[in-house]
């Protein structure tokens, strides 16, 4: 895992209870939430089981495609545009 794949998950575990926290991916990582989410859900489901536990795993992977299904609020595609 690298250490930005790392970074992905640690705020991922931090701010997935409140919601997600998408309005400071862009800031953080420079993408929108639809391409962090779409990275972490393939980090989650093809890592090493060592580097991360199972029910992190799992959490993250349903918290990762529920956010996908969901669509794009105003300020995501105003943000995507400016890309």
């Amino acid at each position: 895992m690298t250490r930005d794949d790392q970074a992905m998950l640690v705020f991922a575990t931090r701010w997935c209870r409140f919601g997600g926290g998408d309005e400071y991916i862009l800031p953080e990582f420079g993408i929108t939430p639809q391409v962090f989410y779409q990275r972490l859900l393939a980090m989650v489901t093809s890592t090493v089981i060592n580097e991360v536990d199972f029910s992190t795993r799992t959490y993250l992977m349903d918290f990762c495609s529920g956010k996908l299904a969901r669509p794009a609020s105003r300020s995501v595609t105003a943000a995507q545009a400016a890309v």
